[in-house]
């Protein structure tokens, strides 16, 4: 059975029977203001944990702090404690109010929300809290303009491997979770709409979010995930399709293999035909493993690095797919955008991208390199000069080149000196006050290189600087933990005046 409002009552669904959606359904999207091109916004902090995706604007305000990029990729703008990142949290703030304003169509009597189908409408729940655990699947029944808003008082804690389904042109611009406190998105799980938390928002490890996470007045946290912003406005044009992908599985090793899915969806009453050919252009370093198949019509090409559908359509009020498998021979984080627009059809393009992320470890008998670090000596006096010492160490028998820059970020007071910094481990490295990079060079086989330069702090403290987990990216992989070092800086006493007879 499923539920739909209807008229404040409860409207059973069976299987076999098509679902309507009450007149009572009063759902309205409240607007965003500068906040809809953030796909993160966090009030104190958003903290970052391996190699997330984020496809649109990061920010944080009015706290300063946003880590974990890289190892993390922000597809967008990032804006700490700017004026932007204000007015978007005051945007945001709005939009909440609107949301919690908003009557209820129907109240559950429980918390859980798996296994149902709901059309568009405000839905409450009567315990205060809102669960997920398996699949929702929310209907728009072909009205792409669909709205769906949920209002808990306290938390939204999805489980493990849960799943939000949209369905018959459902958006996910269009779904709301107005959360009065935290929210919470369990491992594995596939999540869409749009989170406002009054307080914070947990993204736990391997979730893919297509919407927004808006924490109000606390964190955001994120691991490993991938999150997309539908950054589409106002109504959308009947029978727009869409565009999603994914690989399967969505880790593997190096020179292993995974199966690239690109689902094409329609929601118009009528077949889409392309217009033009959808080519996919695979991130460097990923090729294709063999040949590919379609359920769309067509004719599926692809060559070492791209994956071209000619010609075939999309069913009317349905799907299909293009699959092909792909793999890469070294380890490291690859992302693989298909932009809005790449999909043309008689029913419009799509008019957002669509994003997958393929995480390949070092094949068997590879070990990932480490980082360390320390500052020698690790207390000064304030003003005075430590030497900041980042070692790379790789315990494989050939040498271990980087594959994206390595990025050490210092805490806020903590900046560098004038003058060139040492290294060898090849490549550049560029510093500015606040950051040391190492472009390119490598590691050597069974061996370690670093990277050193000057640092100081003009106030007395303590100064803890973190390379996180991930962001030492190489061709046998990533580093598995962090490198942490801590400068102690203490008060320079001024000498006792001379005493003269």
């Amino acid at each position: 059975m499923a539920l739909l409002p209807a008229c404040g009552s409860v409207q059973e669904v069976r299987e076999g029977e098509e679902p309507g959606v009450s007149e009572a359904a009063i759902a309205v999207a409240p607007p965003l203001g500068t906040a809809q091109s953030f796909a993160v916004l966090g009030a104190t902090t958003v903290t970052n944990t391996g190699p997330t995706v984020i496809t649109g604007d990061l920010g944080v305000s009015p706290g300063t702090a946003i880590t974990g990029f890289p190892p993390g990729n922000v597809i967008g703008t990032i804006h700490a404690m700017d004026a932007a990142a204000a007015q978007a949290r005051n945007d945001a703030a709005v939009a909440y109010a609107n949301l919690a304003g908003q009557a209820c169509d129907f109240t559950f009597p429980t918390s859980e929300l798996g296994g149902l189908t709901l059309g568009p409408g405000v839905y409450c729940f009567a315990t205060g809290a809102a669960t997920l655990n398996g699949t929702l699947t929310l209907n728009a029944l072909g009205n792409p303009n669909a709205v769906w808003v949920f209002k808990t008082a306290s938390t939204l804690i999805t489980g493990s491997n849960s799943n939000v389904l949209l369905i018959n042109g459902a958006q996910p611009r269009n779904v709301f979770w107005q959360v009065g406190s935290s929210a919470t998105l369990g491992t594995n799980s596939t999540f869409a709409g749009n989170i406002l938390a009054l307080t914070s928002i947990t993204v736990t490890t391997s979730v893919a979010v297509n919407g927004r996470a808006l924490a109000l007045n606390g964190a955001v946290t994120l691991d490993s995930n991938t999150i997309t912003v539908d950054v589409g406005g106002g109504p959308v044009p009947p029978g727009s399709p869409t565009l999603s992908k994914a690989f399967t599985p969505s880790i593997i090793s190096a020179g292993g293999a995974s199966n690239l899915t690109i689902t094409l969806s329609n929601p118009n009453p009528a077949i889409a035909l392309l217009t033009a050919p959808l080519v996919d252009t695979l991130a460097a370093g990923l090729t294709v493993a063999g040949t590919g198949s379609t359920t769309c019509g067509g004719l599926v090409t692809a060559s070492a690095n791209t994956v071209t559908l000619l010609g075939g359509f999309i069913p009317a009020n349905g799907s299909c797919t293009v699959t092909v498998p792909v793999t890469s021979p070294v380890a490291g984080r690859f992302v693989n955008i298909l932009p809005a627009g790449a999909l043309r059809t008689t029913r419009g393009n799509n008019a957002a991208p669509a994003v997958a992320l393929l995480i390949v470890t070092p094949g068997a008998g590879v070990a990932a390199p480490t980082v360390t670090k320390c500052f020698s000596p690790s207390t000064i006096k304030e003003g005075g000069t430590s030497t900041l010492v980042i070692t790379l160490t790789n315990p494989n028998s050939t040498p271990a080149a980087l594959t994206a820059p390595l990025i050490d970020t210092l805490p806020a007071g903590l900046t560098t000196l004038p003058g060139p910094a040492a290294n060898t481990c090849g490549g550049v490295v560029t510093t500015t006050p606040y950051e040391v990079t190492l472009k390119r060079g490598s590691i050597p086989a069974n061996g370690f290189c670093t990277v050193t330069v000057n640092v100081t702090a003009k106030n007395e403290g303590s100064y803890c600087n973190e390379i996180p987990r991930g962001a030492l990216q190489t061709d046998k992989g990533s580093n598995l933990e962090p490198a942490t070092a801590t400068l102690t800086v203490k008060h320079r006493t001024k000498p006792p005046p001379k005493v003269t007879e």
